[in-house]
């Protein structure tokens, strides 16, 4: 009997070390990273395998590019080339915003110490998946422009001045970025949830801006891991295996990506709750 309800009280809390929620006081941005790694730590391996689709969904244009012909399906090739055009990130973005929910749902339930459940998250990515592709383009509106022009501008700019105009644009984009959270975890409409993220972040956004620099910075530790990976291994196959060393390469991105959008989503939940809690004491205490 005293096994049973023991096991009763474990199954009714499974998550309880992950549960984050409320947040006890603002944290630090180090605090922020902490708290985002142990949600992306606890919730990895019910996410993973809806980050590997996504980021396969991501991919695929490049996968197309490298190991499909060219004058097999030329109309998709032209649609889905390296440089994507329009109507190609319409397509990713429109089938990854699904995911995305399921992602966020599952990650913000972790937080609060609640059993994930599947049919309820899908149900919800579903049922919220055309206000969801408005509340995520206002979220990365600026990332994705970015990654759109940023093709039209490699020609005549170095890498560095690449790099360097971009970082001014971290500010406006981290006025819209926890768009996302507000969207999925509390339920908003898409445009209550990026004028609700642009006024909790105004006053706060070099924190965002500090915190996604970090995200940034850890995510780009592990694609210069995989980079370091692909220079000992040309080597070892030599330039006849190129084919080869070209899929090592996208598996290697792959698996990082797939483990880098939990971690970035984990980062986002922690940010906003903390954003938040931030904004309601300035309102109660008059900051």
């Amino acid at each position: 009997m005293q096994r049973m309800k023991a096991a009763h009280l474990v199954d009714a809390r499974p998550d309880a070390r992950a549960a984050l929620l409320p947040l006890p006081r603002p944290l630090m941005t180090g605090e922020v990273l902490d708290a985002a790694f142990r949600l992306f730590r606890a919730g990895l391996p019910g996410s993973l395998p809806y980050s590997a689709v996504m980021i396969l969904l991501l991919y695929l244009p490049a996968l197309w590019v490298i190991f499909m012909e060219e004058t097999a399906f030329p109309s998709l090739t032209s649609v889905f080339r390296g440089n994507y055009s329009p109507l190609g990130y319409l397509a990713i973005m429109t089938l990854s915003v699904p995911l995305l929910g399921v992602i966020t749902l599952r990650l913000d339930a972790l937080a609060r110490g609640e059993r994930p459940r599947f049919r309820l998250e899908a149900g919800t990515a579903l049922l919220r998946w055309p206000a969801g592709w408005i509340a995520t383009f206002g979220a990365f509106v600026i990332p994705v422009v970015l990654l759109w022009l940023g093709p039209a501008f490699s020609n005549g700019l170095s890498v560095d001045a690449i790099v360097f105009l971009s970082v001014p644009l971290f500010w406006p984009a981290a006025l819209f970025v926890v768009a996302l959270p507000a969207f999925w975890c509390d339920r908003l409409g898409a445009i209550d949830a990026i004028v609700h993220s642009v006024t909790i972040s105004a006053r706060k956004s070099w924190r965002m801006v500090g915190a996604l620099l970090a995200t940034l910075c850890v995510v780009a530790v592990f694609y210069t891991l995989a980079a370091v990976i692909l220079a000992f291994l040309l080597p070892i196959f030599g330039r006849a295996d190129l084919i080869l060393i070209a899929a090592i390469e996208q598996l290697l991105y792959l698996v990082i990506g797939a483990l880098g959008i939990p971690f970035v989503i984990a980062v986002l939940i922690v940010a906003y709750r903390d954003l938040e809690l931030r904004e309601r004491e300035r309102r109660e205490f008059g900051g």
